[in-house]
């Protein structure tokens, strides 16, 4: 599949130009004279890459790219700033926002072309990582647990599939549809909607699902948004709908995120991104052994017995979000 690349330029020629070699080196190239369009484009499109000029009427260059910044399904976008100015100040402004990469006026095609695959293979590398991180993440876990690429299941772990008896087989693929309530499709597609137009990060409600012998059975449902596979998706983690047991003396599991202090939930974001004790205590200039501390605690508070179980226990109560 070509990769699509979005121009954001207001010189007509330059732009055409631009737009036809791109196309003739095998990308699917988009192209908007002013920043209101290319806010547009991208949003309708999501490019592999957006090559955007700074200066132009109306919206500036920096001004697209805060504001497409501020978007979960266009902000992990590779974003190149094309300028007629050169000066190292100017140079410095784009890349301190964030931009990936700044290329001069007027500039080499072939040099274009070259910066563009090079962020492109790079956010592959990227996403690639990240996706076998989180597989392996997402396979260690005792939640049943879905991803939903819109509505279709790209992604299901085993104890989903125990919980509801369906084989592998016959949930990826497929729409979530297809296993929901007909009473539950209809809040549960518009809250997914929603996190896919960037309106919301997570969601939680009750929903009935329809196991392998069609019958329904009543889950609380947490969906979080997250990258996988470079594109914006929704995990989705549930629990069954039980009763609550009385707490005892014996019990320390708890989902309550009220008793995580402050420094435990600075230890816990560093863990779920899968740093060392060494490198927490680094970060947090603190000794290991505050560190190991600090996990004891999270441990007994969550009831999770490694660190992986933890990561998903924060993921499952949005105290981290998966990028």
């Amino acid at each position: 599949m070509s990769k699509k690349v979005l121009l954001i330029e207001d010189d007509d020629d330059l732009r055409e130009t631009t737009l036809e070699l791109l196309a003739d080196e095998g990308y699917t190239p988009f192209a908007a004279s002013n920043g209101a369009q290319g806010i547009q484009l991208a949003l309708q499109h999501n490019p592999d890459v957006i090559v955007c000029d700074i200066n132009m009427p109306g919206l500036s260059g920096y001004e697209v790219y805060n504001m497409l910044h501020q978007v979960n399904t266009t902000a992990v976008i590779p974003f190149i700033f094309l300028s007629a100015k050169s000066t190292r100040d100017e140079i410095l402004a784009g890349l301190h926002l964030g931009a990936d990469d700044y290329i001069t006026k007027p500039f080499e095609f072939v040099q274009l072309v070259e910066v563009i695959q090079k962020r492109i293979d790079l956010r592959r590398k990227i996403a690639n990582q990240h996706d076998e991180n989180f597989r392996v993440l997402f396979e260690n876990t005792h939640s049943p647990a879905f991803i939903l690429n819109q509505l279709n299941v790209e992604y299901v772990n085993k104890p989903f599939m125990k919980l509801f008896g369906y084989g592998m087989e016959e949930l990826e693929g497929i729409s979530i549809t297809n296993i929901l309530q007909p009473e539950s499709l209809e809040k549960f597609s518009a809250l997914v909607e929603q996190c896919n137009d960037g309106l919301r990060k997570c969601f939680n409600l009750t929903i009935d699902f329809l196991n392998k012998s069609n019958e329904p059975e009543t889950v609380v449902l947490n969906g979080s948004q997250i990258h996988f596979k470079g594109l914006p998706s929704i995990i989705c983690t549930v629990a069954p709908l039980v009763k609550e047991a009385p707490v005892t003396s014996t019990s320390t599991k708890t989902s309550n995120t009220s008793d995580v202090t402050d420094r435990e939930r600075d230890v816990l974001e560093l863990i779920c991104q899968g740093y060392t004790n060494a490198e927490i205590a680094d970060k947090l200039f603190v000794s290991e052994r505050t560190v190991e501390g600090h996990k004891a605690r999270l441990f007994s508070k969550t009831g999770a017995k490694n660190a992986v179980a933890l990561a998903m226990w924060a993921v499952k109560n949005n105290l981290f979000e998966v990028k």
